[in-house]
């Protein structure tokens, strides 16, 4: 392996990545991670409004990868699908950029890429509005919790979220969200 973990960890630095973490995510890791999250941020001092904006952006990114690997589960696409998560958190001038990626059917697409552009153009005001209409409506538990999450990542963050799908082949692409907070 030569110094290949050596060389990770002087990447992270020049990245200004503060937390990472790949591979499945089970409730307990969510929570343990959350946890870990908190800890070294506090430890740098961090003013509690970021620690929490940094904290639920982490939460609600993990458990919509978790969400959609469940979904998949008993699916021929599992075994591409579960552990391909990645979580990261970077320091930047303003606070911090929360980053996940996974790999995701590109028939899925369609569906998440109209759901983002949606949420992506509205306000602050059209945000907080659109909320309380969906959290009203009946939610299909078959397929989440009906976008809340990503609306209310978007209400917290400091700035538009950006995502981006990377194809990988006909079936699989790697999807990238990133929150700024």
């Amino acid at each position: 392996m030569d110094n290949a973990v050596y060389e990770l960890q002087k990447k992270l630095k020049e990245s200004n990545i503060e937390f990472i973490f790949s591979g499945t995510f089970s409730q307990g890791l969510i929570e343990e991670l959350g946890v870990a999250l908190k800890q070294r941020l506090q430890l740098q001092q961090v003013a509690k409004s970021k620690i929490s904006s940094a904290f639920f952006a982490f939460v609600e990114q993990t458990q919509n990868i978790k969400q959609y690997e469940v979904s998949k589960e008993n699916t021929k696409n599992f075994s591409v699908i579960a552990g391909s998560a990645v979580i990261a958190i970077s320091k930047i001038n303003s606070g911090y950029s929360v980053y996940s990626g996974n790999v995701i059917l590109n028939e899925d697409i369609t569906n998440l890429k109209e759901k983002l552009d949606k949420i992506i153009s509205m306000d602050k005001d059209e945000l907080n509005i659109y909320f309380r209409e969906v959290s009203r409506q009946e939610i299909d538990m078959s397929c989440g919790r009906a976008g809340l999450g990503l609306i209310q990542i978007a209400r917290k963050s400091a700035e538009k979220i950006d995502y981006k799908f990377d194809k990988i082949d006909d079936s699989y692409s790697y999807y990238t969200l990133t929150v700024t907070v």
